[in-house]
């Protein structure tokens, strides 16, 4: 204390006071004087300076404490620290926060020394005050500046290294780097990039310091971090210098950006997958039966789906920036503009319809949904062709009016059985009005004993079981049963869904009395077609079959089933022994007739032939019969009898018997019709002998043919003694050949004329000519080759030779055509022909001749094998040699 009392300025009687006080005023810092020994230290002076400072005067001043100049602004550390220097008696220095008379702020420098007497009593409190506003507001926002830097550089998202320029080092890390790098602050202050090979590129990084060097800065530069755990962070660096306590630094700002590049690529591919979305849904909707169409708000396509092309018969190209008008029906534009109108204007979406023109000209009816979008200027639409639903409907309305108009009874039933509709033929046919009948149950007109039967058939119905037209019996109002015939079907929705039940009756009544009647006279005609049908099928037999017993067991079948016997025989006449002879039997369990024979005049079947008329036995067993005939109607249990004779041309050629184990209807049309089938028996009978006849003729003609031919083959050997037996064994072998090659057998008959006549033709060579013993000269070989020509000319003429001329004609064809007289080539040649060529030349070789002697078969063969294929036809040639291996004449 005596040291701070020591410097402590006194007040002295030396110094004049004048002075002081003009040394005080004169002093531009405020100078303030209070009295110590108040206890409120009272302000006893004050200078003009401080007067202007504060803004008071010094009487406004005087008498009262300093703090009055904080105002209510008294919790300052400035205070507590004067509080304790007076406390003390000690000199201090604080700075203030004062408010002048009008209220402003300004900060003031206070120094506080004590004063004392020269006793050393504390007197006074000597306080200079400058105003050092303006330094502390320079200070104060120096303060906050570092203090919001500070807070920035603590708080920031952005990870902030301060390295020293010269050598890397890092000064100061933020906590976002520590959390990014995952590195301690310790573990990176002092240290470098390098040392923590933070740099994944390292020629990013000389990149980077190039940048840096040569424009003094680096801005959002993309790089590659590797943080602690060695993972791999995206990120953008910013670099700028800075200067801290002199010294030149730099500022790097690293921004990660790895969820950004994660996010990027997320966002890349979602709007890919977006891309695909959108290309997939536009396929789908091109997979659309609809047409789905954006339209502008100048009416204009922008969007079309595929379904254009078949709706319209437009591609999506061709109608996209066009305006739909175009394609309206013109009748139908004003509505469809009214309805556009009332869709923009915002009304509630509805649907309606209207026509359009198709590429071709057909017109198209669309119905169409559409709607706005709030902020979208696009008018979204789907529209479907609905061109054969308003067919349908106009068809049902078509229908509807086909049903009420229709005379028969058509009934609609729900699934319940209850009546739904009832037309005016229902009310004709059943007596009910409409409002009678609809509300009632389904079997209304149904008899009570069908209503069970009939339900189970509905169900059936309504299960999909499709069901025929079926005659059934209805009961009118009056109690009236009619016979109908009715339709069940199934009524279904427009998804196909079964709603319930059509009937469609129909009053058959008059019709199936009149059918019952028909079928009387059907059964009648269908006898009598039966009839004449058997009579035509005994008639085609007796022209077609040569054997009578063929067609009397058909005419004997006919007599059974025609008249209902049980039982039939025909007996025909053996001219020779004039005994009756069974030539068939019908109905017979045993065969024992079959063969036998009967006299004339003996047994019944006799008596009848002898004559000449019918016999009627009623009861066989009461009648005297042959026994033969006797046991057989025994064990068959025949008892009725009756048989007719056969009669032809005024001749008995026969008898038919009839016999039943019942007695016989002998009605006129019973005996008529056995009657018409006896006489079919006789012409058959006598059509067969006839035959027999005529076919015994025609044998003994064809023999003389045969003879006459034989003969001339026999006169042609005779007359060239080198050919003596000749024909007879080329014949012979022909025939043989040919039924080789396929010939029928009337063919043969032609082939054995044609090989016995093949040189029929030289009996119109002069004798000189056939008979010469050398050789021929030409002009000789000239006539000589005329033969065949000749023999055309001779049997020409003769019908039944005609079909045997291609022998005589063409035997002397080769096969690759150097024969004569046609020079026919290969199959041209008729098939006889080409066959006795190889017949006759083998028998030429192999038989003797005054100039040479016969050859060997073998020879021969060789020879025509040789020739095959220029004289002869390869494949008979085959055919020939097979036939003599295996022993042929």
């Amino acid at each position: 204390m005596a040291e701070e009392h020591a410097m402590t300025p006194r007040l002295t009687s030396i110094l004049d006071p004048q002075l002081l006080i003009q040394a005080l005023a004169a002093c531009t810092v405020g100078v303030v004087m209070t009295d110590a020994c108040h206890d409120d230290a009272p302000i006893v002076y004050v200078n003009p300076a401080f007067e202007a400072l504060s803004g008071y005067t010094a009487d406004e001043i005087l008498g009262r404490n300093c703090r009055f100049l904080q105002g209510q602004d008294r919790d300052q550390p400035g205070v507590e620290k004067i509080r304790q220097a007076m406390a003390e008696q000690r000199r201090t220095t604080v700075i203030l926060r004062n408010y002048r008379k009008d209220g402003t702020l300004f900060y003031n420098e206070l120094s506080l020394s004590p004063v004392h007497d020269a006793s050393g009593t504390l007197t006074h409190y000597l306080g200079f005050q400058s105003d050092v506003t303006a330094r502390e507001g320079a200070q104060e926002e120096q303060r906050i500046s570092e203090e919001r830097f500070t807070k920035v550089f603590e708080a920031s998202p952005v990870a902030i290294i301060v390295s020293q320029l010269s050598n890397g080092h890092y000064l100061d890390v933020n906590p976002e780097f520590l959390h990014q790098s995952g590195y301690s602050r310790e573990e990176v202050i002092g240290r470098t990039a390098l040392d923590l090979g933070f740099w994944v590129d390292p020629l990013k990084r000389e990149d980077v310091g190039q940048t840096l060097q040569e424009e003094g800065k680096v801005l959002n530069r993309e790089v590659q971090f590797r943080l602690k755990s060695g993972a791999v962070a995206d990120t953008t660096v910013s670099i700028v210098p800075v200067t801290i306590g002199g010294e030149a630094c730099v500022a790097t700002l690293i921004h990660d950006v790895t969820l950004e590049k994660q996010a990027q690529r997320v966002l890349a591919e979602s709007e890919e997958r977006y891309r695909q979305i959108a290309t997939e849904l536009q396929r789908t909707l091109d997979l659309s039966l609809d047409l789905i169409t954006s339209i502008d708000a100048e009416g204009r396509f922008i969007t079309v789906s595929a379904a254009c092309q078949q709706i319209l018969g437009y591609a999506p190209e061709e109608l996209i920036g066009r305006a739909y008008l175009d394609f309206v029906h013109p009748d139908d534009r004003v509505m469809t503009m009214q309805e556009d109108d009332s869709i923009t204007a915002g009304q509630a979406t509805t649907t309606f319809q209207n026509r359009y023109v198709r590429g071709n000209g057909a017109v198209v009816w669309l119905e169409w949904a559409a709607v706005i979008l709030p902020g979208d200027p696009l008018t979204y639409c789907v529209a479907r062709d609905v061109t054969q639903r308003r067919t349908a409907e106009e068809d049902q309305a078509f229908l509807a009016a086909i049903v009420q108009a229709s005379h028969n009874a058509i009934v609609g039933t729900d699934l319940g059985g209850i009546i739904r509709s009832w037309n005016a033929g229902a009310e004709q046919l059943y007596g009910y009005t409409a409002a009678e009948a609809i509300g009632q149950p389904a079997t209304l007109a149904v008899p009570g004993e069908l209503q069970a039967e009939e339900t189970q058939l509905v169900q059936r119905v309504v299960q999909g079981e499709r069901t025929a037209p079926f005659e059934s019996i209805r009961v009118t109002k009056d109690g009236q049963k009619l016979i109908v015939v009715v339709t069940v079907s199934a009524v279904l929705d427009a998804d196909g869904q079964v709603i319930g039940v059509a009937k469609i009756t129909r009053d058959v009544t008059a019709r199936h009395a009149a059918e019952v009647e028909i079928q009387t006279l059907n059964k009648d005609l269908l006898r009598q077609i039966d009839y004449i049908t058997s009579l035509r099928t005994i008639d085609q037999s007796i022209a077609s079959s040569a054997d009578p017993s063929v067609t009397l067991g058909l005419i004997l079948d006919n007599i059974r089933h025609q008249l209902g016997v049980d039982a039939a025989t025909a007996l025909l006449i053996n001219v020779e022994t004039l005994n009756l002879e069974y030539a068939s039997t019908r109905g017979f369990r045993a065969t024992v007739l079959q063969g036998t024979a009967v006299k004339l005049g003996v047994g019944l079947a006799g008596q009848v032939a002898l004559n000449r008329q019918p016999l009627s036995v009623p009861d066989l067993g009461s009648t005297l019969v042959l026994p033969t005939w006797h046991d057989v109607v025994h064990q068959e249990g025949l008892t009725a009898y009756y048989a007719a004779p056969l009669i032809a041309k005024g001749q008995v050629v026969g008898v038919i018997e009839v016999l039943h184990r019942q007695a016989l209807p002998l009605s006129p049309a019973w005996l008529e019709r056995l009657e018409t089938l006896v006489g079919q028996a006789a012409i058959a009978v006598d059509n067969a002998q006839l035959f027999a006849g005529l076919e015994r003729k025609n044998l003994e003609l064809r023999l003389a043919y045969d003879e006459t031919i034989e003969g001339w083959a026999q006169a042609l050997d005779l007359r060239d003694h080198e050919t003596e037996g000749h024909s007879r064994r080329v014949t012979e072998m022909t025939v043989a050949l040919c039924q080789r090659l396929g010939h029928s057998p009337e063919q043969l008959v032609q082939v054995r004329r044609g090989a016995l006549l093949h040189d029929i033709g030289k009996m119109g060579i002069r004798d000189a000519v056939l008979l010469k013993p050398g050789k021929l000269t030409d002009e000789e070989w000239v006539e000589m080759k005329k033969h065949p020509e000749h023999a055309l000319n001779l049997l020409s003429p003769i019908g039944y030779l005609r079909p045997a001329l291609e022998i005589p004609q063409s035997h002397h064809e080769k096969w690759d055509g150097s024969g004569y007289p046609l020079g026919l080539k290969g199959a041209a040649i008729p098939l006889m022909a080409r066959a006795f060529a190889v017949v006759d030349v083998y028998d030429a070789l192999t038989s003797d001749r005054p100039y040479r002697q016969a050859w060997s078969s073998e020879r021969a063969i060789a020879h025509i094998q040789n020739s095959a294929g220029t004289h002869f036809d390869p494949a008979v040639v085959a055919v020939f040699i097979d036939l003599l291996e295996q022993g042929a004449p």
